[in-house]
């Protein structure tokens, strides 16, 4: 269950950490829920092999791997100026995301017939 759950966390201490203007702090956060990310699109990705889940939840869960890596770049050492307002929008939208793999995980599974 932390393997779920790690992603998410991470995310959310680093838009509280640009919240408190730490963008580099934000960003060390990020680069480490990026393999989290991925971890869990795997793992989604099983569960659907496995016929555990619907197929939305692993394009969630890379659509969220997807903007956690453009939030990645797009804050990245080289641009000046600040955080761009996308890269935190991305970051929200992330937390979205996982906030509703986390209730279709919660949801009870449908009853799958057992071949003979």
């Amino acid at each position: 269950m932390s393997r779920r759950l790690l992603p998410a966390l991470l995310v959310l201490a680093a838009l509280i950490a640009d919240t408190g203007g730490s963008h580099g702090l934000a960003l060390a956060f990020l680069l480490f829920a990026i393999p989290a990310a991925f971890v869990l699109a795997l793992d989604c990705y099983g569960d659907v092999l496995e016929s555990r889940c619907s197929g939305i939840r692993p394009v969630l869960a890379g659509l969220a791997l997807f903007l956690l890596v453009l939030s990645t770049a797009l804050r990245s050492p080289a641009v000046i100026g600040g955080v761009p307002k996308l890269a935190v929008s991305a970051l929200v939208i992330t937390l979205v995301l996982y906030a509703a793999i986390s209730v279709g995980a919660l949801l009870p599974g449908r009853a799958l017939p057992e071949s003979a």
